[in-house]
């Protein structure tokens, strides 16, 4: 792992004692199970010029969640009931993925009521959409999901593309696109709640906090999520969305469970903005 290790071998040192601090941390607490790890970034440059609410989905190779520990709500162009059917259909391998499935039209109407939009976001740890409506979002679930990031909808395709296919066309003319693939939908789904994921916003830099696993996992499963990110970060074969930046735009890099300090994984300056190279050292993090 060593020589595979993108941020060099001095970082990878850093790194591993960073993490069996966490572990040493999580095992003091009796009071709870094993605890997410998340990778804290900062970014030295713009990432985007004007918010876009899309989230980057960045791929592991050590999976961080399954569909099935989530309460997943889908919202559907109109109507819903096309795709509702396929997808809670028996034997379809989106039977019990989704605890609810609306409609675009349906929404506006519940969203006349904040009591409803609150129900909504408590009730569900995800939200995915359509990607066709994605764009009507923003205006109709407001602040509560989108106040920092809070609760922002994944979009999904209902169907792989196939341009060979004729669609149907309305009166109007309109294409008459209802087709749905559970399996794909499916796919979609464990693509999201499996990896990692952020949102970049228009700062004059940015903080990405991604999660790479949890504090029972071995060293090289969590080492290897961290290559993952980095690569996704600055290789060019995830253009566009990844590989726009290169390794001098990278600043401090930690990792950090919700209860506990950050641990240095890169730290690249300091407060005063001087290099720091008193970072190798011995020392076991006590909390």
């Amino acid at each position: 792992m060593s020589a595979d290790f993108i941020l060099g071998p001095h970082a990878l040192s850093q790194t591993k004692k960073s993490l069996k601090a966490l572990n040493s941390h999580q095992k003091v607490d009796e009071n709870s199970s094993s605890s997410p790890i998340y990778l804290t970034i900062n970014i030295k440059i713009k990432l985007i010029k004007q918010k876009d609410y899309k989230s980057r989905i960045i791929p592991l190779t050590y999976k961080v969640d399954k569909v099935e520990n989530k309460s997943i709500l889908l919202i559907t162009k109109d109507p819903s009931n096309v795709y509702r059917e396929a997808l809670i259909q028996k034997d379809s391998p989106t039977e019990d993925s989704f605890n609810e499935i609306i409609s675009l039209k349906k929404l506006k109407s519940l969203s006349k009521n904040s009591k409803n939009l609150i129900k909504l976001y408590k009730e569900n740890d995800l939200i995915v959409c359509d990607f066709r409506i994605f764009k009507f979002l923003p205006d109709i679930l407001g602040s509560i999901f989108y106040l920092k990031n809070k609760k922002i909808p994944f979009m999904i395709q209902m169907n792989k593309p196939n341009p060979n296919i004729q669609l149907p066309k309305s009166r109007q003319g309109k294409i008459k696109d209802n087709q749905c693939d559970p399996r794909y939908v499916q796919l979609q789904l464990e693509s999201i709640i499996g990896n990692t994921s952020f949102i970049p916003t228009s700062n004059s830099g940015d903080v990405i906090n991604l999660k790479i696993g949890y504090t029972n996992w071995s060293l090289e499963k969590l080492i290897r999520n961290i290559n993952d990110i980095i690569s996704y970060l600055i290789d060019e074969k995830f253009k566009p969305l990844g590989g726009i930046l290169n390794l001098e735009q990278l600043g401090n890099i930690h990792v950090k469970c919700n209860d506990s300090i950050s641990l240095p994984v890169l730290i690249t300056n300091d407060e005063n903005g001087n290099l720091d190279e008193s970072n190798d050292n011995d020392s076991d993090f006590d909390f």
